[in-house]
């Protein structure tokens, strides 16, 4: 009777000099019936080795750890031993911001203590926010007051100068700038060297007036030499346009513009290159590239979906050594339904009316690295394709256009602008990495352009180690190029 070939476990088990008994029992080499199928990790292991390389959900706060970012931390450290320097980062949504802001936090922090982190929202102040840095440099809950009144003893004995001290919580409701500028002051000096204060999420400051507080503080905390360093972090396109066009704090405020697409290839190949490796694993030049291509540069996708790579790996049925095309598209599906509902509900949105045909109009404008694009040239280089790929009849470019123009209004949630006439662009570039996943999920691959043909051969050991695909090797690749 012929013998059935043995699986990957058992050849494992044979090359480990392990019986299936031993095997049964082993912690550190397990199957999907133990959830353990990576080599040498339980769970435990698994969960903690890959939590300190990919973070989707919450920001990284180790420099070892934040890729792509080393001008902007340079930039940041200039600023920080700066006198009366602060900082501005901004950007897109899920550019990297805050991971940037705390990673520099820490790094150049004192020893001692933590640094400061604060978040604006809809129900936030210029007082309130003001409240929560001053607490968390003195540690202490409240604002504090001192009122010091005459004692009985004294008013008896007749003394002008024997006072009783009574420390109160001090209202913040009408903190003026003076006031703030002063109590920031005296809790900073409490504290040796000088502390870092990260000012998160500032575009949800509700108010216009509550801005120009914070740019007037900026320029009495630098003109006072208070031993502070302000992080402030904000999506826009401009510093103008989170200040509301203050312009007094401009002078003492270095700005950390951060690019878009934030990543290049190389930045995300280096996150999912250092993850698999962590783990012992190695991962096919297909995925691998597809996530650089579908991520379209945003730190979260790639985190996400490295992180659902892995946790399939580590749940198969046999032992894994290997991140493969098949992980790869199971990951993509889990990958989905993780994405923040918002982002969802945006895409529902656009493509509810009739949702073939917006659909595959949407994925179209995903189609490139270009975040402005021309309506003929999505229709012919996109569109054309991509009809082709799912087998429907395309529409003529008339009613093409015409979809355009219904995504950019609110009954589809708006999620396209018009830049200038004829072009198009999402109203949110995080989205764009949405709308590349569910088209991959569905067996259509976007972002095609930079997709070598035939299919890419082996990684040598060093073009893995320096992030380079075979495609690119001899000649410079950067992003946006499309050479």
């Amino acid at each position: 009777m012929r013998r059935s070939r043995p699986s990957s476990t058992e050849r494992l088990l044979v090359q480990q000099g392990l019986s299936s008994v031993e095997y049964q029992g082993s912690s550190t080499i397990g199957s999907g019936g133990d959830g353990m199928a990576i080599q040498g990790f339980t769970q435990e292991e698994f969960e903690r080795t890959l939590n300190e390389y990919v973070s989707p959900s919450s920001p990284i706060e180790s420099f070892e750890h934040l890729v792509g970012r080393q001008k902007q931390l340079e930039k940041i450290e200039e600023a920080i031993i700066s006198p009366g320097r602060h900082i501005f980062i901004y950007g897109d949504r899920g550019a990297g911001k805050t991971s940037l802001a705390r990673t520099a936090a820490y790094k150049h922090h004192p020893a001692h203590g933590e640094p400061v982190y604060t978040a604006c929202g809809r129900g936030t102040s210029f007082a309130s926010i003001v409240r929560d840095i001053v607490s968390q440099l003195d540690q202490r809950s409240e604002l504090r007051s001192i009122d010091r009144t005459l004692t009985a003893g004294g008013k008896a004995l007749g003394l002008e100068g024997s006072y009783s001290e009574l420390e109160k919580a001090k209202s913040v409701e009408n903190l003026d700038l003076n006031a703030a500028t002063a109590a920031v002051n005296e809790a900073a000096l409490r504290r040796q060297g000088r502390s870092i204060i990260v000012v998160d999420e500032f575009e949800n400051l509700p108010t216009i007036d509550d801005r120009h507080l914070f740019a007037e503080l900026i320029k009495q905390l630098s003109d006072r030499r208070v031993p502070v360093s302000m992080v402030f972090c904000g999506i826009g396109k401009s510093l103008d346009s989170l200040l509301q066009g203050h312009n007094s704090a401009h002078r003492y405020l270095e700005e950390i513009a951060l690019p878009a697409p934030p990543l290049t290839f190389t930045g995300c190949w280096e996150i999912v290159d250092s993850a698999s490796g962590a783990l012992g694993l190695k991962i096919e030049d297909t995925p691998r590239l597809r996530i650089a291509q579908i991520s379209d540069g945003f730190p979260h996708y790639v985190h996400l979906i490295c992180q659902k790579l892995c946790w399939r790996a580590f749940r198969d049925s046999e032992v894994v050594h290997e991140l493969t095309s098949e992980f790869y598209m199971d990951a993509i599906r889990d990958a989905l339904s993780s994405v923040e509902s918002r982002l969802r509900s945006a895409y529902d949105q656009a493509t509810k009316k009739d949702r073939d045909s917006y659909e595959e109009v949407l994925w179209a404008v995903a189609d490139h690295f270009e975040l402005q694009r021309n309506n003929r040239r999505i229709y012919d280089e996109s569109y054309m394709r991509i009809m082709e790929d799912v087998q429907r009849k395309p529409l003529d470019f008339t009613t093409f256009q015409s979809h355009l123009t219904s995504l950019r209004s609110s009954r589809h949630g708006a999620i396209l602008e018009m830049p200038r006439r004829g072009w198009v662009q999402f109203s949110e570039n995080l989205i764009r990495g949405y709308v590349r996943l569910v088209a991959e999920s569905k067996g259509v691959r976007l972002a095609l352009e930079h997709e070598p043909g035939p299919e890419p051969k082996a990684l040598t050991a060093a073009a893995r180690s320096q992030g380079v695909h075979p495609a690119y090797q001899g000649r410079r690749y950067t992003w946006g190029s499309g050479r």
